[in-house]
Protein backbone atom coordinates (compact mmCIF):
# COMPACT_ATOMS: atom_id res chain seq x y z
CA UNK A 1 0.00 0.00 0.00
CA UNK A 2 1.27 3.24 -0.95
CA UNK A 3 0.34 5.59 2.08
CA UNK A 4 1.66 2.62 4.30
CA UNK A 5 5.17 2.74 2.43
CA UNK A 6 5.74 5.89 3.82
CA UNK A 7 3.30 6.99 6.79
CA UNK A 8 4.18 10.82 6.88
CA UNK A 9 2.27 10.60 3.51
CA UNK A 10 -0.69 9.28 5.40
CA UNK A 11 -0.58 11.62 7.73
CA UNK A 12 -0.84 14.42 5.09
CA UNK A 13 -3.46 11.88 3.19
CA UNK A 14 -5.61 11.81 6.35
CA UNK A 15 -7.52 15.40 4.54
CA UNK A 16 -6.66 17.96 1.98
CA UNK A 17 -5.12 19.79 5.11
CA UNK A 18 -4.35 17.52 8.04
CA UNK A 19 -4.25 18.24 11.56
CA UNK A 20 -1.03 19.62 13.00
CA UNK A 21 -0.98 16.49 15.31
CA UNK A 22 -2.18 13.00 14.97
CA UNK A 23 -1.96 11.61 18.09
CA UNK A 24 -1.64 7.90 18.43
CA UNK A 25 -0.51 7.11 14.71
CA UNK A 26 1.77 4.10 15.06
CA UNK A 27 4.24 3.01 12.82
CA UNK A 28 3.57 1.13 9.23
CA UNK A 29 -0.37 1.92 8.92
CA UNK A 30 -2.50 -1.26 8.93
CA UNK A 31 -5.17 -1.51 5.95
CA UNK A 32 -7.78 0.34 7.58
CA UNK A 33 -6.76 3.15 10.49
CA UNK A 34 -9.12 6.02 11.79
CA UNK A 35 -7.85 9.15 13.38
CA UNK A 36 -9.98 11.78 14.34
CA UNK A 37 -12.88 10.38 12.78
CA UNK A 38 -10.95 9.80 8.95
CA UNK A 39 -10.88 6.31 7.69
CA UNK A 40 -8.79 5.18 5.04
CA UNK A 41 -8.60 1.35 2.97
CA UNK A 42 -6.22 0.68 0.48
CA UNK A 43 -7.53 1.19 -2.74
CA UNK A 44 -5.20 0.81 -5.51
CA UNK A 45 -2.76 2.51 -3.85
CA UNK A 46 -4.06 5.38 -3.41
CA UNK A 47 -5.82 5.36 0.20
CA UNK A 48 -9.96 6.48 0.28
CA UNK A 49 -10.07 9.53 2.15
CA UNK A 50 -13.45 9.67 3.90
CA UNK A 51 -15.65 11.79 6.76
CA UNK A 52 -17.48 9.66 7.77
CA UNK A 53 -21.43 8.89 7.32
CA UNK A 54 -23.24 10.86 9.92
CA UNK A 55 -20.83 13.96 10.41
CA UNK A 56 -22.19 17.14 11.10
CA UNK A 57 -20.84 19.66 8.26
CA UNK A 58 -21.58 23.69 7.70
CA UNK A 59 -21.75 24.56 4.39
CA UNK A 60 -20.06 27.90 2.88
CA UNK A 61 -20.35 29.38 -0.77
CA UNK A 62 -19.56 32.52 -1.93
CA UNK A 63 -20.86 35.03 -4.72
CA UNK A 64 -18.61 36.63 -6.70
CA UNK A 65 -19.05 39.59 -8.26
CA UNK A 66 -16.32 39.45 -11.09
CA UNK A 67 -15.91 36.56 -13.05
CA UNK A 68 -14.91 35.77 -16.01
CA UNK A 69 -17.51 33.40 -16.35
CA UNK A 70 -20.32 36.54 -15.66
CA UNK A 71 -22.76 35.22 -18.01
CA UNK A 72 -23.03 31.36 -17.03
CA UNK A 73 -22.91 32.16 -13.57
CA UNK A 74 -25.23 35.27 -13.11
CA UNK A 75 -27.72 32.28 -14.46
CA UNK A 76 -26.64 29.98 -11.42
CA UNK A 77 -27.34 32.13 -7.92
CA UNK A 78 -24.89 31.21 -4.65
CA UNK A 79 -28.48 29.74 -3.56
CA UNK A 80 -28.70 27.47 -6.25
CA UNK A 81 -25.24 25.90 -5.91
CA UNK A 82 -25.28 25.67 -2.25
CA UNK A 83 -28.52 24.00 -2.72
CA UNK A 84 -26.67 21.18 -5.04
CA UNK A 85 -23.40 21.60 -2.26
CA UNK A 86 -26.65 20.14 0.00
CA UNK A 87 -27.11 17.29 -2.19
CA UNK A 88 -24.00 16.05 -2.85
CA UNK A 89 -22.88 15.92 1.00
CA UNK A 90 -25.91 14.07 1.65
CA UNK A 91 -25.32 11.59 -1.02
CA UNK A 92 -21.82 11.03 0.63
CA UNK A 93 -24.01 10.54 4.20
CA UNK A 94 -22.85 13.64 5.88
CA UNK A 95 -25.59 15.74 7.73
CA UNK A 96 -26.18 19.33 7.21
CA UNK A 97 -26.34 21.71 9.99
CA UNK A 98 -26.60 24.78 8.14
CA UNK A 99 -25.14 27.39 5.46
CA UNK A 100 -23.78 30.28 5.19
CA UNK A 101 -22.13 32.46 2.16
CA UNK A 102 -20.19 36.25 1.30
CA UNK A 103 -20.33 38.34 -1.13
CA UNK A 104 -17.51 39.56 -2.39
CA UNK A 105 -15.23 41.21 -5.45
CA UNK A 106 -12.85 38.36 -5.55
CA UNK A 107 -11.46 35.69 -2.95
CA UNK A 108 -9.06 36.47 0.00
CA UNK A 109 -5.43 35.11 -0.21
CA UNK A 110 -5.02 33.55 2.84
CA UNK A 111 -8.53 32.82 3.93
CA UNK A 112 -10.78 32.63 0.77
CA UNK A 113 -13.48 34.29 3.27
CA UNK A 114 -12.76 38.00 4.67
CA UNK A 115 -11.70 37.68 8.42
CA UNK A 116 -15.41 39.26 9.72
CA UNK A 117 -16.78 36.40 7.85
CA UNK A 118 -14.32 33.86 9.43
CA UNK A 119 -14.96 35.24 12.87
CA UNK A 120 -18.62 34.18 12.86
CA UNK A 121 -17.76 31.25 10.75
CA UNK A 122 -15.62 30.08 13.74
CA UNK A 123 -18.21 31.10 16.44
CA UNK A 124 -20.45 28.97 14.45
CA UNK A 125 -18.74 25.82 14.15
CA UNK A 126 -17.83 26.22 18.24
CA UNK A 127 -21.92 26.41 18.46
CA UNK A 128 -22.84 23.97 16.47
CA UNK A 129 -20.00 21.58 17.17
CA UNK A 130 -19.87 20.82 13.31
CA UNK A 131 -17.23 18.39 12.67
CA UNK A 132 -16.44 19.63 9.12
CA UNK A 133 -16.41 22.60 7.12
CA UNK A 134 -17.33 22.20 3.32
CA UNK A 135 -16.86 24.97 1.19
CA UNK A 136 -18.49 25.24 -2.53
CA UNK A 137 -15.81 26.44 -4.47
CA UNK A 138 -12.09 24.89 -4.95
CA UNK A 139 -9.42 26.24 -1.79
CA UNK A 140 -5.55 26.49 -2.30
CA UNK A 141 -3.55 24.44 -0.19
CA UNK A 142 -2.48 27.43 2.10
CA UNK A 143 -5.91 28.51 2.37
CA UNK A 144 -7.08 24.86 3.43
CA UNK A 145 -4.41 25.44 6.29
CA UNK A 146 -5.36 28.60 7.15
CA UNK A 147 -8.84 27.85 7.71
CA UNK A 148 -8.38 24.50 9.45
CA UNK A 149 -6.05 26.51 12.12
CA UNK A 150 -8.35 29.07 11.95
CA UNK A 151 -11.50 26.82 12.80
CA UNK A 152 -9.79 24.95 15.68
CA UNK A 153 -8.26 22.13 14.29
CA UNK A 154 -11.66 20.62 12.17
CA UNK A 155 -11.71 19.24 8.90
CA UNK A 156 -12.03 21.59 5.97
CA UNK A 157 -12.43 20.49 2.57
CA UNK A 158 -13.78 21.65 -0.84
CA UNK A 159 -16.65 20.70 -3.41
CA UNK A 160 -13.58 18.64 -5.66
CA UNK A 161 -12.72 16.65 -2.73
CA UNK A 162 -16.41 15.99 -1.92
CA UNK A 163 -17.31 14.69 -5.23
CA UNK A 164 -13.86 12.49 -5.22
CA UNK A 165 -15.29 10.85 -2.17
CA UNK A 166 -18.64 10.24 -3.68
CA UNK A 167 -16.90 8.86 -6.90
CA UNK A 168 -14.93 6.31 -4.90
CA UNK A 169 -18.43 5.07 -2.87
CA UNK A 170 -19.87 4.93 -6.15
CA UNK A 171 -16.98 2.99 -8.66
CA UNK A 172 -17.30 -0.82 -9.03
CA UNK A 173 -15.00 -1.22 -11.91
CA UNK A 174 -11.07 -1.48 -11.74
CA UNK A 175 -11.08 0.96 -13.58
CA UNK A 176 -13.68 3.80 -11.89
CA UNK A 177 -11.10 2.73 -8.88
CA UNK A 178 -8.18 3.28 -11.01
CA UNK A 179 -9.73 6.83 -12.28
CA UNK A 180 -11.06 7.81 -8.70
CA UNK A 181 -7.18 6.68 -7.50
CA UNK A 182 -5.93 8.87 -9.67
CA UNK A 183 -8.01 11.65 -9.17
CA UNK A 184 -7.13 12.10 -5.89
CA UNK A 185 -3.87 11.70 -6.54
CA UNK A 186 -3.71 14.42 -8.17
CA UNK A 187 -5.84 16.66 -6.33
CA UNK A 188 -3.18 15.85 -2.99
CA UNK A 189 0.06 16.45 -5.01
CA UNK A 190 0.05 19.81 -4.73
CA UNK A 191 -1.04 19.87 -0.78
CA UNK A 192 1.78 17.85 0.23
CA UNK A 193 3.58 20.24 1.47
CA UNK A 194 0.71 20.76 4.62
CA UNK A 195 3.10 17.70 5.95
CA UNK A 196 5.52 19.56 7.32
CA UNK A 197 4.01 21.24 10.50
CA UNK A 198 3.14 17.32 11.15
CA UNK A 199 6.61 16.23 10.65
CA UNK A 200 7.94 18.66 13.24
CA UNK A 201 5.46 17.18 16.02
CA UNK A 202 6.44 14.13 18.26
CA UNK A 203 2.82 11.96 16.71
CA UNK A 204 5.01 13.12 13.19
CA UNK A 205 8.51 11.39 14.09
CA UNK A 206 6.79 8.36 16.01
CA UNK A 207 5.14 7.63 12.62
CA UNK A 208 8.56 8.04 11.25
CA UNK A 209 10.07 5.44 13.78
CA UNK A 210 11.44 8.20 16.04
CA UNK A 211 11.41 8.53 19.92
CA UNK A 212 9.15 12.01 19.01
CA UNK A 213 11.83 14.11 21.04
CA UNK A 214 15.30 16.14 20.09
CA UNK A 215 15.47 19.78 19.21
CA UNK A 216 13.57 21.85 16.57
CA UNK A 217 16.06 22.30 14.41
CA UNK A 218 16.58 18.61 13.36
CA UNK A 219 12.97 18.11 13.26
CA UNK A 220 12.53 20.70 10.74
CA UNK A 221 15.78 19.20 8.43
CA UNK A 222 14.50 15.89 8.79
CA UNK A 223 10.58 16.75 7.61
CA UNK A 224 12.33 19.20 4.63
CA UNK A 225 13.74 15.67 3.86
CA UNK A 226 10.82 13.46 4.11
CA UNK A 227 8.68 15.36 2.35
CA UNK A 228 10.71 15.47 -0.78
CA UNK A 229 11.54 12.06 -0.75
CA UNK A 230 7.37 11.43 0.03
CA UNK A 231 6.81 13.64 -3.35
CA UNK A 232 8.96 11.28 -4.99
CA UNK A 233 7.08 8.41 -4.29
CA UNK A 234 3.81 9.92 -4.72
CA UNK A 235 4.82 11.08 -8.04
CA UNK A 236 6.02 7.25 -8.76
CA UNK A 237 2.96 5.60 -7.79
CA UNK A 238 0.44 8.18 -9.61
CA UNK A 239 2.12 7.70 -12.84
CA UNK A 240 2.08 3.56 -12.48
CA UNK A 241 -1.73 4.33 -11.94
CA UNK A 242 -1.91 6.38 -15.04
CA UNK A 243 -0.24 3.91 -16.87
CA UNK A 244 -2.46 0.93 -15.76
CA UNK A 245 -5.57 2.89 -16.83
CA UNK A 246 -3.64 3.48 -20.27
CA UNK A 247 -3.61 -0.16 -20.17
CA UNK A 248 -7.08 -0.56 -19.27
CA UNK A 249 -7.97 2.16 -21.69
CA UNK A 250 -6.08 0.12 -24.49
CA UNK A 251 -8.43 -2.77 -23.69
CA UNK A 252 -11.54 -0.82 -23.16
CA UNK A 253 -10.67 0.51 -27.40
CA UNK A 254 -10.15 -2.83 -28.29
CA UNK A 255 -13.45 -4.40 -27.22
CA UNK A 256 -15.27 -1.32 -28.55
CA UNK A 257 -13.43 -2.24 -32.11
CA UNK A 258 -14.33 -5.80 -31.44
CA UNK A 259 -17.44 -5.45 -30.30
CA UNK A 260 -17.99 -2.73 -33.67
CA UNK A 261 -16.65 -5.53 -35.77
CA UNK A 262 -18.61 -8.22 -34.78
CA UNK A 263 -22.43 -6.28 -34.27
CA UNK A 264 -21.84 -3.52 -36.59
CA UNK A 265 -24.74 -1.56 -34.38
CA UNK A 266 -24.62 1.77 -34.35
CA UNK A 267 -24.23 3.74 -30.64
CA UNK A 268 -26.34 5.64 -29.20
CA UNK A 269 -24.82 7.70 -25.82
CA UNK A 270 -26.03 9.11 -23.08
CA UNK A 271 -25.42 12.06 -21.61
CA UNK A 272 -26.86 14.40 -19.11
CA UNK A 273 -26.47 16.14 -15.88
CA UNK A 274 -25.82 14.09 -12.78
CA UNK A 275 -29.43 12.66 -11.59
CA UNK A 276 -31.35 13.48 -14.65
CA UNK A 277 -32.66 10.34 -14.93
CA UNK A 278 -30.07 8.79 -17.42
CA UNK A 279 -30.07 5.35 -15.93
CA UNK A 280 -33.85 4.98 -15.14
CA UNK A 281 -34.59 5.93 -19.16
CA UNK A 282 -32.23 3.16 -20.25
CA UNK A 283 -33.64 0.81 -17.97
CA UNK A 284 -36.71 1.57 -19.19
CA UNK A 285 -36.32 0.99 -22.85
CA UNK A 286 -34.08 -1.85 -21.86
CA UNK A 287 -37.78 -3.05 -20.69
CA UNK A 288 -35.62 -4.39 -17.35
CA UNK A 289 -33.79 -2.55 -14.35
CA UNK A 290 -30.22 -3.99 -15.80
CA UNK A 291 -28.20 -0.55 -14.29
CA UNK A 292 -28.48 0.68 -11.35
CA UNK A 293 -30.51 3.90 -10.48
CA UNK A 294 -30.98 6.13 -7.35
CA UNK A 295 -32.58 9.03 -6.14
CA UNK A 296 -28.86 10.28 -5.63
CA UNK A 297 -26.15 12.56 -7.27
CA UNK A 298 -23.99 10.20 -8.89
CA UNK A 299 -25.82 6.93 -8.28
CA UNK A 300 -23.65 5.19 -11.62
CA UNK A 301 -20.38 6.41 -12.21
CA UNK A 302 -18.85 3.33 -14.53
CA UNK A 303 -20.37 3.51 -18.34
CA UNK A 304 -23.01 0.73 -19.08
CA UNK A 305 -23.58 -0.56 -22.65
CA UNK A 306 -27.30 -2.33 -23.72
CA UNK A 307 -28.68 -3.80 -26.64
CA UNK A 308 -32.10 -2.07 -27.73
CA UNK A 309 -34.35 -2.79 -30.27
CA UNK A 310 -35.74 -0.12 -32.57
CA UNK A 311 -39.37 -0.12 -33.54
CA UNK A 312 -38.33 -1.45 -37.12
CA UNK A 313 -36.54 -4.25 -35.97
CA UNK A 314 -33.31 -2.75 -35.87
CA UNK A 315 -30.98 -2.71 -32.95
CA UNK A 316 -28.49 -0.07 -31.58
CA UNK A 317 -26.36 -0.08 -28.75
CA UNK A 318 -27.03 2.41 -25.60
CA UNK A 319 -24.32 3.42 -23.72
CA UNK A 320 -24.81 5.25 -20.72
CA UNK A 321 -21.98 7.60 -18.95
CA UNK A 322 -21.39 9.49 -16.02
CA UNK A 323 -23.17 11.77 -15.07
CA UNK A 324 -21.94 16.06 -15.08
CA UNK A 325 -22.12 18.44 -12.76
CA UNK A 326 -21.31 22.12 -12.21
CA UNK A 327 -17.56 23.05 -11.18
CA UNK A 328 -16.42 20.49 -12.27
CA UNK A 329 -12.51 21.03 -12.32
CA UNK A 330 -11.33 20.24 -15.53
CA UNK A 331 -8.29 17.76 -14.73
CA UNK A 332 -11.49 15.99 -12.76
CA UNK A 333 -12.97 15.57 -16.62
CA UNK A 334 -9.59 14.58 -17.59
CA UNK A 335 -9.36 11.61 -15.47
CA UNK A 336 -12.59 10.01 -16.38
CA UNK A 337 -12.28 11.28 -20.28
CA UNK A 338 -11.95 7.13 -20.80
CA UNK A 339 -15.11 6.36 -19.57
CA UNK A 340 -16.35 9.05 -22.47
CA UNK A 341 -15.10 7.36 -25.36
CA UNK A 342 -18.32 5.88 -26.43
CA UNK A 343 -19.25 9.47 -26.82
CA UNK A 344 -16.41 9.90 -30.00
CA UNK A 345 -17.62 6.97 -31.73
CA UNK A 346 -21.57 7.02 -30.90
CA UNK A 347 -23.58 7.77 -34.10
CA UNK A 348 -26.26 9.74 -31.86
CA UNK A 349 -26.33 11.64 -28.87
CA UNK A 350 -29.15 11.64 -25.92
CA UNK A 351 -29.27 14.90 -23.84
CA UNK A 352 -31.19 13.82 -20.83
CA UNK A 353 -32.33 17.06 -19.38
CA UNK A 354 -34.44 16.72 -15.56
CA UNK A 355 -37.12 19.26 -17.22
CA UNK A 356 -39.08 19.47 -13.91
CA UNK A 357 -35.44 21.09 -12.39
CA UNK A 358 -35.81 24.67 -12.22
CA UNK A 359 -32.14 24.84 -13.01
CA UNK A 360 -32.54 22.89 -15.87
CA UNK A 361 -31.24 25.69 -18.26
CA UNK A 362 -27.88 26.10 -16.02
CA UNK A 363 -27.89 22.25 -16.18
CA UNK A 364 -27.89 22.02 -20.08
CA UNK A 365 -25.19 24.74 -20.46
CA UNK A 366 -23.11 22.20 -18.01
CA UNK A 367 -23.22 19.54 -19.93
CA UNK A 368 -22.98 20.89 -23.46
CA UNK A 369 -19.51 22.77 -21.97
CA UNK A 370 -18.12 19.51 -20.96
CA UNK A 371 -19.53 17.65 -23.93
CA UNK A 372 -17.91 19.99 -26.76
CA UNK A 373 -14.58 19.71 -24.44
CA UNK A 374 -14.53 16.04 -24.88
CA UNK A 375 -15.91 15.93 -28.41
CA UNK A 376 -14.14 19.16 -29.95
CA UNK A 377 -15.63 20.18 -33.58
CA UNK A 378 -11.60 19.81 -35.36
CA UNK A 379 -11.65 16.55 -33.58
CA UNK A 380 -14.86 15.41 -35.84
CA UNK A 381 -14.40 14.18 -39.63
CA UNK A 382 -14.97 17.13 -42.07
CA UNK A 383 -15.69 19.02 -38.35
CA UNK A 384 -19.27 17.68 -38.68
CA UNK A 385 -20.55 17.46 -34.96
CA UNK A 386 -22.59 14.45 -33.73
CA UNK A 387 -26.17 14.83 -33.65
CA UNK A 388 -27.85 15.20 -30.88
CA UNK A 389 -31.40 14.64 -29.09
CA UNK A 390 -32.58 17.09 -26.15
CA UNK A 391 -34.55 14.66 -24.20
CA UNK A 392 -36.62 16.03 -21.60
CA UNK A 393 -37.12 13.99 -18.98
CA UNK A 394 -39.31 13.95 -15.63
CA UNK A 395 -42.33 15.86 -17.52
CA UNK A 396 -44.48 13.61 -15.14
CA UNK A 397 -43.24 16.32 -12.19
CA UNK A 398 -44.85 19.03 -14.13
CA UNK A 399 -48.33 18.21 -13.84
CA UNK A 400 -47.40 17.25 -9.64
CA UNK A 401 -44.95 20.23 -8.68
CA UNK A 402 -46.74 23.79 -10.75
CA UNK A 403 -44.58 25.83 -8.84
CA UNK A 404 -41.45 24.68 -10.32
CA UNK A 405 -43.14 24.42 -13.62
CA UNK A 406 -43.82 28.39 -13.48
CA UNK A 407 -41.03 29.73 -12.21
CA UNK A 408 -38.29 26.99 -13.94
CA UNK A 409 -37.62 26.98 -17.50
CA UNK A 410 -40.11 24.10 -18.63
CA UNK A 411 -42.86 26.47 -19.07
CA UNK A 412 -41.16 26.77 -22.74
CA UNK A 413 -42.68 25.03 -25.94
CA UNK A 414 -40.45 22.17 -26.77
CA UNK A 415 -39.42 24.27 -30.09
CA UNK A 416 -37.58 26.77 -27.73
CA UNK A 417 -35.73 24.50 -25.89
CA UNK A 418 -33.79 23.95 -28.86
CA UNK A 419 -32.32 27.96 -28.63
CA UNK A 420 -31.11 26.92 -25.05
CA UNK A 421 -28.16 25.23 -27.03
CA UNK A 422 -26.99 28.63 -28.30
CA UNK A 423 -25.30 29.84 -25.04
CA UNK A 424 -22.17 31.16 -25.52
CA UNK A 425 -22.84 29.58 -29.48
CA UNK A 426 -20.95 26.23 -28.02
CA UNK A 427 -22.57 23.95 -30.62
CA UNK A 428 -25.45 23.59 -32.82
CA UNK A 429 -28.73 23.14 -31.55
CA UNK A 430 -29.86 19.83 -31.06
CA UNK A 431 -31.80 17.86 -34.18
CA UNK A 432 -34.84 17.04 -32.05
CA UNK A 433 -36.55 17.43 -28.91
CA UNK A 434 -38.82 14.39 -27.46
CA UNK A 435 -40.40 14.65 -24.11
CA UNK A 436 -40.22 12.27 -21.93
CA UNK A 437 -40.97 10.13 -18.48
CA UNK A 438 -38.82 7.12 -17.25
CA UNK A 439 -41.24 6.71 -14.57
CA UNK A 440 -44.19 6.12 -16.40
CA UNK A 441 -42.74 5.50 -19.29
CA UNK A 442 -44.33 8.86 -21.16
CA UNK A 443 -42.93 9.74 -24.61
CA UNK A 444 -40.38 6.72 -25.45
CA UNK A 445 -41.63 4.79 -28.14
CA UNK A 446 -41.78 8.49 -29.81
CA UNK A 447 -38.38 9.02 -28.63
CA UNK A 448 -37.11 5.55 -29.71
CA UNK A 449 -38.94 6.45 -33.16
CA UNK A 450 -37.00 9.60 -33.26
CA UNK A 451 -33.97 7.79 -32.98
CA UNK A 452 -34.53 5.34 -36.01
CA UNK A 453 -35.63 8.42 -37.99
CA UNK A 454 -32.21 10.15 -37.32
CA UNK A 455 -30.03 7.47 -37.71
CA UNK A 456 -31.88 6.53 -41.11
CA UNK A 457 -30.52 9.79 -41.80
CA UNK A 458 -26.85 9.16 -41.33
CA UNK A 459 -26.78 5.88 -43.43
CA UNK A 460 -24.31 5.45 -46.13
CA UNK A 461 -25.32 4.12 -49.59
CA UNK A 462 -23.52 1.44 -50.89
CA UNK A 463 -23.20 -0.59 -54.04
CA UNK A 464 -21.98 -4.06 -52.83
CA UNK A 465 -20.82 -7.85 -54.47
CA UNK A 466 -20.70 -9.92 -51.39
CA UNK A 467 -18.81 -13.22 -52.04
CA UNK A 468 -21.16 -16.13 -51.05
CA UNK A 469 -17.96 -17.27 -48.93
CA UNK A 470 -18.43 -14.09 -47.16
CA UNK A 471 -22.15 -14.77 -45.45
CA UNK A 472 -21.65 -13.21 -42.18
CA UNK A 473 -21.45 -9.65 -44.20
CA UNK A 474 -24.52 -9.67 -45.68
CA UNK A 475 -25.96 -10.80 -42.46
CA UNK A 476 -24.60 -7.74 -41.20
CA UNK A 477 -26.09 -5.42 -44.21
CA UNK A 478 -29.48 -7.06 -43.09
CA UNK A 479 -29.03 -6.83 -39.61
CA UNK A 480 -27.77 -3.03 -39.27
CA UNK A 481 -28.94 -1.20 -42.89
CA UNK A 482 -31.51 -1.50 -45.38
CA UNK A 483 -31.25 -3.06 -48.74
CA UNK A 484 -32.84 -1.33 -51.64
CA UNK A 485 -31.76 -3.70 -54.13
CA UNK A 486 -30.88 -7.16 -54.55
CA UNK A 487 -29.46 -9.87 -57.55
CA UNK A 488 -27.64 -13.12 -57.75
CA UNK A 489 -24.52 -13.68 -59.64
CA UNK A 490 -22.23 -16.77 -60.42
CA UNK A 491 -19.61 -15.68 -57.71
CA UNK A 492 -21.93 -13.97 -55.09
CA UNK A 493 -24.68 -11.63 -54.20
CA UNK A 494 -24.87 -7.83 -55.82
CA UNK A 495 -27.06 -5.49 -53.86
CA UNK A 496 -27.83 -1.61 -53.14
CA UNK A 497 -28.20 -0.84 -49.67
CA UNK A 498 -27.71 1.97 -47.01
CA UNK A 499 -25.56 0.33 -44.11
CA UNK A 500 -24.54 2.86 -40.69
CA UNK A 501 -20.67 4.52 -41.61
CA UNK A 502 -18.67 1.75 -39.55
CA UNK A 503 -20.56 -1.27 -41.81
CA UNK A 504 -19.62 0.99 -45.28
CA UNK A 505 -16.20 1.33 -44.23
CA UNK A 506 -15.14 -2.06 -43.29
CA UNK A 507 -17.12 -3.49 -46.32
CA UNK A 508 -15.06 -0.76 -48.55
CA UNK A 509 -11.40 -2.39 -47.20
CA UNK A 510 -12.51 -5.34 -47.71
CA UNK A 511 -12.96 -4.61 -51.46
CA UNK A 512 -16.36 -6.03 -51.78
CA UNK A 513 -18.18 -2.13 -51.66
CA UNK A 514 -18.26 1.49 -52.92
CA UNK A 515 -19.76 3.99 -51.23
CA UNK A 516 -22.51 5.85 -53.75
CA UNK A 517 -21.83 9.78 -54.04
Amino acid sequence: MLLAAFPALAAAALGPWPAPTAPGLSHGLPRAVSLRGIRMQGSFGAESITIPRGTTVYLVGAQIKRTKYKTLLSQWTVDDSLDELERLSETAGLEVCGRDYQTMQHPTAATFIGSGKLEELAATVKELRVGAVVFDDELSPAQGRNLQKALGGIYVIDRTMLILQIFAQRARTREAKLQVAAARMQYMLPRLQTMSGFLTTGAGMEARGGSGGGGGQFLKGAGESQIEMDRRLFRKQLSKIEADIEEVAKARRLYREKRQQRDNLPIVAIVGYTNAGKSSLLNKLCGQAEVYADDLLFATLDPTVRKVALPGGKEVLFSDTVGFIQKLPTKLVSSFRATLDELEDASLILHVVDSASPLAQQHISSVVRIVDDVLGASDRPNGQLTPQILVLNKCDALVENTSEFQKGRVDLNVDDWADLYQLDSLTTSPAATVRTSALDGTGLDNLLSVIEELLAERLEEVECRIPYSAGDLLADIRKSGTVVEESYGPSGTQLVAFVPPSLSNKLQLAGFARKRA
